[in-house]
């Protein structure tokens, strides 16, 4: 009888490799493994301490990506090839992708910010906490960290505990942030600050900036434009410095959050502007490592659980080929073609439309999947963020909504072509690396009359400035900054 029902106990209980398995088997339902589900797999050999799993880890018992790839592409009940898993690209097979490290969290304590905790909706608060919670519980987090910053670093919890956190937490609030700040701010160069926390950034230390990023010319500063223009060479110079001196191993993940603003706002020229009301303005979350740490940070999906959510997101990262999935869609959208060698990705026998609504238009479409890229969802929309290496084609782009149609189901957007001049070639597709459009829509070059002008609220001085100093350091414009390549074969 005990030998029964221990027979009976163990045929109950799945092992944790059948619960892998599981998951796997899940996951690729869809036709797919995406990132957060990869990294799911990952967390569970990470975490476990099955023998049956030895074979993913290495000396240091961190986990081989690679040979998590390698044993789903040979499990052939999940059917899928390389190119529907997410994984690292070639250029960091090397790396590991559960290596933990350090969290450093900087936040910004000069006058200017006061105004974010004085507000009573505490929505800076807020985010701030719910950022440091997440940080606490995520996978790759060694030490978390937690500082203010302005003419030095203050330390105020190393490897901080639950405990500590809520006493960080209580000193997000006027009375507290004063005192704490007091003697310790002055006129705030924030490249300065953004280059202390970039210096600290390696393969075991991630740094997080919190600020409202608003540069501080001063009085003696009257040319405001020739300040910003010395300002983004100075942001350009450290980031370049950086990435030579890494070897380009650097990344940056910048958001861009919203919350109430009350008291004094300190103009471009260093004038007292008082808020007796709150007003909303934005400000700004930098994260900064390496690729791999960033990587890590987005497939986590973290920053989504963010207290307020978040208005925007920009990526820079070195401009590494990502492995895109794509196939040319069998009916034209205007026009005919051979669709033999479409499975090639090659074109054959193009016709345009004798219709005289569309007559002389040649379009097709081609189905990709972006799923391994790590931009905002808007920036795959953005037809200005793709090269085309013949001009006479127009592009729009769609994400794709419709996962029941066999044919869209393992791709993300659809990129629909169109022309009026057919001729034989090489027709590519090139996703360009480049800042987002937000970072104009939300710059200031004048905040004298912020009070007033409802806009100016939400717009960052010098935004634009920064940003672009940051992006032409990770893209030069000498370099074709591609991060993704689509190539079709047109053949009259």
């Amino acid at each position: 009888m005990i030998l029964l029902m221990n027979i009976l106990t163990l045929a109950g209980c799945k092992s944790e490799t059948d619960n892998f398995n599981d998951k796997a088997l899940a996951f690729a339902k869809d036709g797919k493994i995406d990132q957060e589900e990869f990294g799911q797999l990952i967390s569970i050999v990470q975490k476990s301490s099955d023998r049956a799993f030895q074979q993913f880890k290495t000396d240091r018992n961190t986990v081989d990506s690679s040979k998590v790839l390698s044993y789903l592409l040979k499990d052939k009940r999940l059917n899928l090839a390389e190119t529907d898993i997410w994984h690292l690209p070639a250029s960091h097979k090397s790396e590991t992708f559960k290596e933990t490290f350090n969290i450093n969290v900087f936040i910004e304590n000069s006058g200017s910010m006061n105004g974010y905790v004085n507000d009573p909706s505490t929505q800076f608060k807020n985010s701030v906490y719910s950022l440091l919670t997440r940080l606490k519980l995520f996978v790759n987090q060694d030490s978390l960290n937690l500082f203010f910053i302005n003419q030095e670093d203050q330390l105020m919890f190393a490897n901080a505990s639950n405990a500590d956190l809520e006493k960080f937490k209580g000193f997000l609030n006027p009375a507290a942030f004063s005192k704490i700040s007091q003697g310790k701010t002055a006129q705030t160069d924030i490249n300065q600050l953004i280059k202390r926390c970039l210096q600290k950034v390696n393969d075991r230390n991630l740094s997080v900036f919190i600020s409202d990023c608003i540069y501080s010319p001063g009085k003696s500063k009257t040319d405001a434009t020739m300040f910003l223009g010395e300002q983004k060479q100075s942001i350009y110079l450290h980031f370049a410095s950086e990435l030579k001196a890494k070897n380009s191993n650097l990344a940056v993940l910048i958001l861009q959050l919203k919350g109430g603003f009350k008291g004094t706002y300190y103009d471009h020229q260093n004038n007292k502007l008082k808020f007796d009301n709150p007003v909303e303005r934005p400000f700004y979350m930098w994260f900064i490592g390496t690729p791999s740490q960033i990587k890590k940070l987005v497939a986590s999906r973290l920053l989504e659980e963010l207290d307020g959510g978040y208005q925007n997101k920009a990526i820079f990262m070195p401009p590494n080929q990502e492995s895109v999935a794509y196939r040319i869609l069998p009916k034209p959208l205007h026009g005919t073609f051979d669709r033999t060698n479409l499975p090639n990705n090659i074109i054959e026998k193009p016709e345009p439309s004798h219709n005289d609504r569309d007559k002389g238009l040649f379009a097709f479409t081609v189905a990709a999947d972006f799923s391994n890229l790590i931009q905002d969802p808007s920036y795959y929309i953005d037809s200005s963020n793709y090269l085309l290496s013949n001009p006479k084609y127009t592009l729009n782009i769609e994400p794709i909504t419709d996962k029941n149609d066999p044919l869209l189901a393992k791709y993300t957007h659809l990129l629909k072509l169109q022309t009026q001049e057919i001729s034989n070639e090489n027709l590519t597709i090139n996703l360009i690396a480049k800042p987002p459009k937000w970072i104009y829509e939300y710059s200031s070059n004048d905040d004298s009359k912020i009070l007033s002008d409802e806009s100016e609220q939400r717009k960052t001085f010098g935004l634009k400035y920064m940003l672009e100093g940051v992006s032409d350091a990770f893209y030069p414009k000498t370099h074709s900054n591609a991060i993704a390549s689509i190539k079709i074969i047109i053949k009259k």
